[in-house]
């Protein structure tokens, strides 16, 4: 991996400031210019997500947290899944803002039918318990879902005839005599390279343990080997939590991209964080690949 440094002081707080200011004009001015609030509440969700698990990787890894003598780095490397997890919030955020017509309510229609889907085969398996603890929980849980349906304006019959809202590597995978979208394009720099590993990290794969084993094995090593897994330690915890900043900033962006808030200097700050963030070369690649020519297209200038 190429050596590099960064200055968190000019980003950590920086980008936690915007993620609340974007944020809630989504929240507040959202709905007038999407003209959907069931669409705005699950786009303001998924950002909040994403901006709580960033937090994660701050609160697990603080200056004075690391002086604790409990403090071990093993936690943040178990939380590396999380990040491919802010990569499908992106990946969701931006499916809908690509199609807001359409997008939204199949997103919100596909849940609701994978929860009933999942409520009727624990009906199958548990209905007829014995224990009726069972059937007053699949009642309830029955009951929740037709209500938030019929308050979402949704018929039964149309969330059973919904299909099913794609995973990001289904969303991915060409289909013939179909063309490539820029959409999908975009989306697939976020499954290569350095991006890659956080799918082998969420699925337990061996090349994902390849890169990760020695840390879960620290007390297994040779006492004279264990120093060279804390100075790796440390040098991963601080490149991920750049992506992981990296990611709610390319967030950040395409809602400023869609919605184009003003006041606040929510493109001034755009740029500020993205500066202090380019010296690491995966972020820099997104920015060069994307988001310096549609910032500037789009007119989100400094």
């Amino acid at each position: 991996m190429p050596e590099w440094t960064i200055d968190a002081s000019k980003f950590q707080n920086q980008l936690g400031e915007l993620t609340a200011t974007v944020a809630l004009k989504v929240q507040r001015e959202g709905p007038r210019i999407l003209g959907n609030g069931m669409a705005t509440m699950d786009i303001y969700v998924l950002t909040r997500q994403a901006q709580r698990t960033c937090d994660l990787f701050f609160y697990l890894n603080a200056d004075e947290r690391r002086e604790l003598p409990h403090w071990r780095a093993i936690y943040t490397v178990v939380s590396l899944p999380l990040i491919r997890s802010m990569i499908d919030c992106l990946y969701n955020i931006t499916t809908m803002l690509d199609d807001p017509e359409k997008k939204p309510g199949e997103f919100r229609r596909s849940g609701y039918k994978m929860a009933l889907e999942a409520l009727e085969e624990d009906n199958v398996k548990y209905g007829s318990n014995p224990d009726t603890r069972w059937a007053d929980w699949l009642a309830k849980r029955g009951d929740s879902l037709d209500f938030t349906m019929r308050r979402d304006g949704f018929k039964l019959a149309e969330v059973q005839a919904q299909s099913r809202w794609p995973t990001l590597g289904t969303y991915l995978r060409e289909k013939k005599n179909s063309p490539v979208t820029a959409h999908q394009l975009f989306l697939k720099d976020l499954t290569y390279g350095y991006w890659r590993e956080y799918s082998e990290y969420s699925h337990g794969t061996f090349q994902g343990l390849l890169r990760t084993a020695m840390f879960y094995l620290e007390r297994d090593m040779p006492h004279e080997d264990r120093p060279k897994i804390e100075e790796a330690s440390m040098n991963l915890i601080f490149s991920h939590m750049t992506r992981a900043c990296a990611i709610l900033l390319c967030i950040l962006t395409e809602l400023q991209f869609f919605f184009r808030f003003d006041g606040a200097r929510i493109n001034e700050r755009l740029h500020e964080i993205w500066s202090a963030l380019l010296s690491a070369p995966e972020v820099k690649d997104l920015y060069d690949s994307r988001y310096a020519q549609l910032m500037s297209d789009k007119g989100i200038l400094p």
